[in-house]
């Protein structure tokens, strides 16, 4: 498999395979939560009452318009996760049987996606999908690493006309423990034949890098709002603020 040399800001690295996180990286993450996050507060309001507002952003980490904790639930978390801590909160507040708190939280997120608009909830970060396609005419494997799930990932896809064109997505479903575990990375290079130090990840969260740096990859901080800079700086190997700084080295 080809080895290329790629710019990631002043620095020139050599590498087999690039993949990239989606919320935060390749989409806008603030417009898809606060979008996101409004279609499943007004449908877990409508099973628990109006009066439990709070309850709901204690737990997603996020009060609109743009109070969020970049850290938290809504930024991190796999559906999954949000799904069993939605019924956590169900369960507190009404004492419901705990199956029947797990069925109400699922069908809310299954609902909400299918009210869910991607043209309106997903903005492209500058620079995408050119970066994707010049890499790819590079010869370089390029593709996802989230915690998203495949259903809006694969959806995301289309919206950069890119479905079909990546060499790899790996969600949360596809392993058996989501980030920071190093095991979408893994897999990833398993499926590529290829070894984890020859893969870069582009990420803006610290589990981004730290699932990079446990699997033995390049780890690629994007910063994107402040502080970020400093959280990133502990497992990056280097850092960037515009997915324009990474590019092929053409000799």
């Amino acid at each position: 498999m080809k080895v290329t040399e790629l710019r990631i800001g002043t620095h020139k690295i050599k590498a087999q395979a690039v993949g990239f996180d989606k919320d935060g990286t390749l989409f806008d993450a603030l417009s898809y939560w606060r979008y996101m996050d409004q279609i499943r507060k007004e449908l877990f309001l409508n099973i628990v009452g109006s009066g439990h507002e709070k309850a709901w952003e204690s737990i997603m980490g996020f009060i609109h318009p743009d109070a969020i904790n970049y850290n938290g639930v809504l930024a991190v978390a796999t559906t999954e996760e949000e799904i069993v801590l939605v019924a956590g909160v169900m369960f507190q507040l009404y004492g419901w049987p705990w199956f029947q708190c797990k069925k109400l939280a699922r069908d809310l997120f299954i609902e909400a996606d299918k009210k869910l608009d991607y043209s309106q909830a997903f903005a492209p970060a500058p620079g995408v999908p050119d970066l994707l396609m010049q890499l790819k005419s590079a010869d370089m494997e390029v593709g996802i690493l989230t915690s998203d799930s495949s259903l809006r990932t694969e959806a995301c896809m289309e919206l950069l006309g890119m479905h079909g064109a990546l060499d790899f997505i790996v969600t949360p479903e596809k392993v058996e423990n989501g980030k920071p575990s190093p095991d979408m990375v893994l897999l990833a290079c398993k499926q590529l034949g290829i070894d984890p130090g020859s893969m870069v990840v582009v990420g803006d969260s610290i589990v981004d890098m730290r699932m990079a740096k446990d699997a033995g990859s390049i780890a690629v901080g994007l910063v994107t709002h402040e502080g970020s800079e400093d959280i990133l700086r502990e497992e990056a190997d280097y850092l960037i603020r515009s997915l324009t700084e990474i590019e092929i080295v053409f000799s």
